[in-house]
């Protein structure tokens, strides 16, 4: 995701020599403002005044969430982590920092200094020290966890952020995408990492009609709008039990699966029921996010050290959940991931 800096006297003509006139009104829409030759007062009328209008601070759980989102981006997480309470009502109203634009993931602006959004994942382990304190009192991110870790390869890969089976090196035998694909619960608040990109995606959409009956000398019924959805999405991922760290015996792969599991399950507590959201992030870019209705596992050989076989195909099936009101205009303007 790209952020544009701009300033009060950025003009509408200027956003569009950078995204190129037929893209302008589809970031307008994405920013939820109005035409305008003024473009930067009217964008910063607008930002003040959704920060006026949120009275309260946004809470941890709120922001743990909008960080998930920008997991891909880590120029974009560091911006977000350390923002003031005034910055974080903002990204949770709008989506976007003071005086940024943000572009739609469908638009892809050339790397510049006032571009924000460089496409680089969030090391795991600053990822999960970031968690981690917004979890625990009193609840604010220490700036210095972005100045002491090691940009290397195996600062990636060491420690994700879950209690079992992490990679305690480099294994080279799988190229693994840690980080780029990520399960979160709001049930659980933590996240589990995949070792590989979904291998199919069943995505759909319906509306529902009701038949109006009994009417005379019509040729067909008339079909009355009844609601739209709920949209309904299957994942398939298709992973080896080594590929956490070339051992299966330590349980990387048992402790995805049964995090999944999980996640069709309530907790109970005296009297109340509580369920997840669960959010799937691939590159921070959110895919959906809802209940998860159904979880499969299909096995088969080899067969493991521990007796059990070692190649596993997961299906997961969420039911979404929106953030959001979802109209004709906002789905027709969605990018290709969500």
């Amino acid at each position: 995701m790209q952020f544009w800096k701009i300033t009060e006297s950025t003009r509408l003509s200027d956003l569009s020599n950078l995204v190129g006139s037929r893209n302008v009104d589809q970031v307008l829409h994405y920013n939820d403002i109005q035409r305008a030759p003024n473009l930067g007062q009217v964008f910063k009328a607008a930002c003040d005044a959704a920060i006026d209008a949120t009275l309260d601070n946004v809470d941890y759980q709120r922001k743990i969430t909008i960080l998930n989102g920008f997991a891909g981006d880590y120029d974009v997480f560091e911006t977000a982590a350390l923002s003031s309470e005034d910055t974080w009502k903002l990204l949770s109203k709008k989506n976007t920092f003071p005086m940024y634009l943000v572009f739609p993931e469908t638009i892809v602006v050339p790397d510049s200094r006032d571009i924000m959004g460089n496409g680089q994942g969030v090391p795991a382990l600053v990822f999960k020290q970031a968690m981690d304190m917004l979890k625990n009192e009193p609840h604010v991110i220490d700036p210095n966890i972005f100045n002491n870790y090691s940009s290397t390869v195996a600062s990636k890969l060491i420690d994700a952020g879950v209690t079992t089976a992490r990679p305690a090196m480099v294994f080279q035998s799988f190229n693994i995408p840690w980080g780029d694909v990520r399960l979160y619960s709001s049930l659980d608040d933590d996240y589990v990492d995949f070792p590989v990109y979904p291998e199919q995606v069943s995505d759909g959409r319906k509306a529902n009609y009701t038949e109006m009956p009994d009417l005379l000398y019509q040729y067909e019924p008339w079909e009355i709008y009844s609601s739209s959805g709920p949209r309904t999405v299957t994942y398939q991922f298709d992973f080896h039990r080594d590929m956490w760290n070339g051992d299966h015996n330590l349980g990387g792969a048992n402790h995805l699966i049964r995090f999944c599991q999980a996640q069709c399950y309530p907790e109970f507590t005296g009297s109340s029921v509580n369920t997840a959201i669960v959010t799937l992030y691939v590159k921070g870019s959110t895919l959906i996010s809802g209940v998860l209705t159904d979880v499969s596992t299909d096995w088969d050989g080899p067969i493991g050290h521990d007796g059990w076989y070692l190649h596993c195909k997961l299906s997961l099936t969420i039911t979404e959940v929106a953030s959001r009101p979802l109209n004709h205009t906002v789905i027709k303007n969605m990018g290709v991931i969500g």
